[in-house]
């Protein structure tokens, strides 16, 4: 038997966390599939992609109005106007650079790494499936931060809880299709198991080709057949009995929440460490001292299908020992774990929408086609060959009752018929909420604080409470990444972004070029706050550990209602009236609006109130014109055209 074919030893301990995890992945893979709506998400993105091809003759209508799309576009559209507002707080006045420093960056890698173009995939996913993900990620190519959007169906929850996050889970598991030669390369290059590079075989076909074949109906009624020969060389699953066009296998990547404790009475070390040294070779390498957990930032372990052993199994590689998948979830509801998708109610609509179009379709070709009545004495070849359609016909008729032809055509449409059409496209609207964030750009003059508080509050309580939804998952997206930048973000990083201002006192500590300081725990200090004798003599501590601590001094706010740039006209008007009462400064007012060269604020002014007192310093103020209109702060100008 060849060396690459022996079957891997059924009794090793890689091979049995395998069959675990294959275990784990098909109970939650099954769970997913038993929840309310699950069959709806293929059925909606089809219907979105115009794909709902229904069986009907050829002499029939086929007409479509994917008014759905529109509807979903323009949902994604109102629902991903978010504003790139970062704003992390903390009550300890020492670190309030460093929230500062958090919103800069965050608001940097939002808009050059591209993650508000990505969270709208993460929107769309969620239209779609009732939730979906969005992982923030360190991508050692660009050595930067990066945000990729999850299908709900590829993120697999392992003994889920009843919470809507996945935080509360015993583990999740990602999969993902990739190329062979790609995963055999992630094998080789990046997890250095160059031994498992043999075991990586293709699971399916993944060309176009091939995924066509398994969307079709005769593809799904195959897959209920289960792993029959036949269906296993119709599609190529199966390496050894068909090439696949694109051999495709499925990586995953596990995230445990694993106690398992150091029961010896050695240290272990945990991750990848130099052997000559015993100095950790990534900042997530860690000693484990005896009664520790092992893993108490989740256990990460990557593998194939395929494969005898994982790729990767060691420590996560994240300080904020969270799994690296915020959830949102737009409509969520106690009952299902997916939540209810926006487009479920409007897939109805839009059949009968296109049963009504089809149906005057059907009625025009009559129109222009009717029917034909004939004496039974006419040859059929006539008729086969009469178009009522075609001009120029030649018809011969008798006056008698024999022999005659008689053209029929269709009986008028219901008056009522275009209410109908009406009645669904301004339903689709109601329902879908699209039509209340549109109402802002129909205003035919610069709005008053009075009139955009009216149009918010006529605004349906489902599209404000789906803005509510948004800013909790951007909680927990935001407490990930300021934990990422304390990990990842070295001190020339932050200088080559944000300059001088991206400097910290916590840069020329006793553990220079980090964001973390070198003593946080409160049992570090005396209780004059100053750090006690044996914890300088002992030093201080790692950084993940003390990174935590850190950081559970910070929150992400954002106030209720105004994530949306909905919602950012009232914001503005309300910070100008603030300006002219002499309670807000020049630079946060011209922040607001969106003003470019504003320039930064003197340095070591970090609240409003210190930037007031500076401006007062420097004689600076808001002042009043003195040509045209006087400010009243009250109702807005209004332009008016008068005719002669």
């Amino acid at each position: 038997m060849p060396e690459d074919k022996i079957p891997p030893n059924a009794e090793s301990y890689g091979y049995r966390v395998i069959g675990w995890l294959r275990e784990a992945s098909e109970e939650a893979d099954n769970f997913l599939r038993s929840q309310v709506g699950y069959n709806k998400i293929d059925e909606s993105i089809n219907a979105i992609m115009g794909e709902l091809a229904t069986l009907r003759s050829s002499t029939l209508s086929t007409t479509e109005c994917n008014l759905l799309s529109k509807t979903f576009f323009d949902m994604a559209a109102g629902l991903t106007d978010v504003k790139p507002f970062w704003e992390y707080k903390t009550y300890n006045k020492r670190f309030e650079s460093n929230c500062s420093i958090y919103g800069k960056l965050s608001e940097h890698v939002w808009l050059q790494r591209h993650m508000d173009l990505n969270f709208v995939s993460c929107v769309q996913y969620a239209l779609c499936s009732g939730s979906s993900y969005f992982e923030p990620y360190w991508d050692n190519k660009v050595e930067d931060m990066r945000a990729e959007a999850w299908d709900p169906r590829d993120v697999l929850p392992i003994r889920p809880s009843v919470d809507w996050s996945l935080q509360d889970c015993y583990g999740v598991l990602s999969r993902k299709a990739r190329s062979v030669n790609h995963v055999r390369y992630l094998a080789k290059h990046v997890y250095n198991r160059e031994d498992l590079v043999k075991y990586i075989l293709p699971d399916r076909d993944g060309s176009v080709v091939g995924q066509s074949l398994r969307n079709t109906r005769v593809g799904q009624l195959l897959q209920r057949m289960g792993d029959s020969p036949f269906r296993q060389r119709l599609f190529g699953e199966k390496a050894v009995r068909d090439i696949a066009r694109v051999p495709t296998v499925d990586l995953y990547t596990a995230y445990i929440d694993d106690d398992t404790t150091n029961d010896s009475s050695q240290p272990v070390y945990m991750g990848a460490f130099s052997k000559e040294t015993k100095k950790p070779l990534n900042n997530w390498s860690h000693v484990v001292q005896p009664g520790d957990r092992l893993y108490p930032r989740k256990r990460l372990i990557v593998y194939t299908s395929g494969a005898p052993e994982p790729l990767y199994d060691g420590p996560s590689p994240y300080w904020h020992g969270m799994f690296p998948f915020p959830k949102l979830m737009l409509d969520p509801v106690p009952w299902s774990f997916l939540g209810k998708g926006a487009m479920w109610d409007l897939l109805p609509l839009n059949k009968a929408l296109n049963k009504l179009l089809r149906a005057y379709d059907d009625w025009v070709e009559r129109l222009v086609r009717p029917d034909i009545y004939a004496d039974k004495s006419i040859p059929n070849h006539l008729i086969e060959r009469m178009d009522t359609r075609r001009a120029g016909k030649k018809l011969r008729a008798s006056m008698l009752q024999k022999g005659t032809i008689q053209v029929v055509g269709p009986d008028p449409l219901p008056a009522d018929f275009w209410k109908g059409v009406e009645y669904y496209e301004t339903k689709h609207a109601q329902l879908s909420g699209a039509q209340d964030i549109s109402s802002l750009m129909k205003l035919n003059q610069i709005p008053s604080s009075d009139s955009i508080e009216q149009i918010m509050e006529s605004m349906s309580l489902l599209w404000r409470l789906r803005s509510r939804f948004i800013e909790v998952f951007m909680r927990e997206f935001a407490t990930m990444l300021a934990y990422n930048f304390a990990q990842f973000y070295t001190l020339p990083k932050r200088l080559t972004i944000l300059g001088g201002a991206g400097i910290t006192p916590q840069d020329f500590d006793m553990d220079p070029g980090s964001l973390v300081p070198d003593f946080v725990d409160a049992s570090e200090f005396s209780e004059d706050g100053i750090v006690k004798a044996t914890s300088l003599a002992r030093g201080p501590l790692p950084r993940y550990e003390r990174a935590r601590e850190f950081l559970r001094q910070f929150t992400f706010e954002v106030s209720p209602g105004s994530l949306l740039a909905s919602s950012e006209l009232q914001r503005k008007l309300l910070y100008l009236q603030l300006s002219r009462a002499g309670l807000i400064d020049h630079w946060t007012l011209l922040d607001v609006l969106g003003i470019p060269n504003v320039g930064n604020p003197p340095e070591g002014t970090n609240s409003i109130t210190e930037r007031l007192m500076k401006e007062q310093e420097m004689g600076l103020g808001m002042q009043v014109s003195p040509t045209g209109r006087k400010a009243t702060g009250q109702t807005a100008p209004r332009l008016t055209v008068k005719e002669s």
